[in-house]
């Protein structure tokens, strides 16, 4: 499979904003810098009651971004309702999945964004496979010739970050062509500040995207500005050096999302450059 466009880009997330539709969302990204955008699909909803997104509606944004010159990273699709592979009803869980799944090729994104789920009453040594059957059954359901590659994001609350079972999982999701989401605020909330050295060499293998952000590794959900928390953001960031993955700055929850964009932009380039020349043939 060929890198992914948005691979060495700038990428921002419409999810930093949520209070924006996304057309509001991706016109603020392009004005602060950004070359790529990740979509959060609640953002693609339109704000009339009871209308649901649709395939039209993600390629129409998606037209949207391309023609203001940036390229569709992902749709983050993460906690999204209908979706819980290991505690929900199954066959619900793969159809959510591989509607998104459409939703994130209309979009023309490379990638679609999912969570690992909630344990409920469910075996934690099976949640993995569980959920790899899950992703797995969904890409064929879509019915998509080349479905986007799915990346799950793991939170402090969902099963294998809460269970202790990381390397477990990421080994089923690579077994069905899947990877790992590894964003730096939820990986400190739930292993503490020094995350990083835990992380084993087959996890970040397995990482096929990355949500940058610095955190006070104690308040979940919310992704601080750069320099404002608690984690090396450069250190972590480098230890996917030489591997395929994107970068996006994670914002989710600062309440001052725009100010710290701007301060921290020259710093955040910085980090993906360092990268990019990771990634150029020696």
């Amino acid at each position: 499979m060929a890198p992914a466009e948005d691979i060495s880009s700038l990428v921002g997330m419409t999810v930093a904003l949520s209070w924006l539709d996304c057309e509001q969302a991706v016109e603020e990204l392009l004005a602060i810098g950004f070359t790529a955008v990740e979509v959060h699909v609640e953002q693609l909803r339109p704000a009339l009651p009871g209308v649901p997104a649709r395939e039209a509606h993600a390629a129409a944004m998606g037209q949207f971004v391309r023609e203001h010159g940036l390229v569709p990273s992902s749709l983050n699709a993460a906690g999204a309702a209908g979706f819980e592979p290991v505690a929900g009803d199954r066959d619900s869980s793969v159809e959510t999945l591989a509607f998104q799944l459409r939703l994130a090729a209309a979009l023309g994104a490379p990638r679609l964004i999912c969570w690992d789920g909630r344990l409920g009453d469910e075996d934690a040594q099976r949640a993995p496979a569980v959920l790899a059957a899950v992703i797995d059954e969904a890409r064929q359901r879509s019915q998509l010739d080349d479905p986007p590659v799915v990346s799950v994001e793991l939170h402090p609350f969902t099963f294998a970050l809460e269970s202790g079972r990381v390397a477990e999982t990421a080994a089923a999701l690579c077994d069905v062509g899947a990877g790992l989401c590894v964003d730096f605020c939820h990986f400190g909330v739930a292993l503490g500040p020094s995350f990083a050295t835990t992380l084993e060499p087959d996890v970040i293998e397995a990482t096929n995207h990355v949500h940058l952000a610095d955190g006070d590794c104690t308040t979940s959900e919310l992704h601080f500005a750069l320099g404002e928390g608690v984690i090396d953001v450069e250190a972590v960031a480098s230890l996917f050096s030489s591997q395929p993955v994107s970068l996006a700055w994670d914002l989710f929850g600062w309440p001052v999302p725009r100010r710290a964009m701007r301060e921290g932009f020259a710093q955040y380039t910085r980090i993906v450059e360092a990268h990019r020349r990771s990634l150029a043939p020696a």
